[in-house]
């Protein structure tokens, strides 16, 4: 099965979750200076796929100064499309500076504008089974705990297949003190002809990541 890139789908959807940045007291836990933009910790498939799964969990939660910090899977980039278009699909749980955490679901279909969709609040120490999963030709759904979410996402490719990602994502502005997270990645696993086969193999993304017999602890 040919690959299809990932723009590290996860440096994927860099336009992931931007929200305008809200002010927030400093953490002593995010003492010190931060890059600006996005950072990933996490773990992207070296082959082609027509599913990814993981259950995503934290048991502290995050401490966000600006921005985010989110733990998703999904497939899908900035200009990973057919002709250089952006399209992606990615789902999960996140954590803001003000609304605290939330599963969602973030969609770019061929041609249409990023859809952002609030789930409602995700608790500290849940799992959350979350899945995206091709569906039809080209079209890509996301489901959590077994439930279709979002819109179905379609998701052309110029050949072969999109390659699975699943990481925590950071995205922090400027002269903000940094977000911290740790988050729990379970049963990581991608669908290859019909089968679910686990991730071991896969690339790592950024740093934080610890790998596990099954999954990985992603810790910013």
């Amino acid at each position: 099965m040919r690959r299809r890139g990932f723009a590290a789908a996860a440096l994927v959807a860099a336009a992931s979750l931007v929200v305008p940045p809200s002010p927030a007291a400093p953490s002593p836990a995010g003492a010190g200076a931060c890059t600006p933009g996005y950072s990933y910790s996490g773990l992207a498939g070296r082959d082609g796929v027509s599913g990814v799964a993981a259950t995503i969990s934290t048991h502290v939660l995050p401490v966000v100064s600006s921005g985010h910090a989110a733990a998703w899977v999904g497939v899908g980039g900035l200009h990973e499309g057919l002709g250089n278009v952006s399209e992606w699909l990615q789902a999960g749980i996140a954590a803001f500076p003000t609304a605290g955490l939330h599963v969602y679901v973030e969609e770019v279909s061929r041609g249409s504008a990023r859809r952002f969709t609030d789930l409602g609040p995700a608790l500290v120490g849940e799992r959350y089974r979350v899945r995206v999963v091709e569906t039809g030709r080209d079209v890509w759904q996301a489901l959590v705990n077994g439930k279709p979410v979002g819109r179905p996402a379609f998701l052309p490719t110029a050949g072969g297949s999109w390659r699975p990602v699943a990481t925590a994502e950071s995205w922090s502005a400027a002269r903000s003190t940094c977000n911290r997270f740790a988050y729990r990645f379970e049963a990581v696993s991608g669908l290859q002809a019909g089968h679910w086969r686990s991730l071991r193999e896969a690339e790592r993304l950024g740093r934080g990541v610890t790998r596990r017999p099954s999954g990985f602890s992603a810790v910013g």
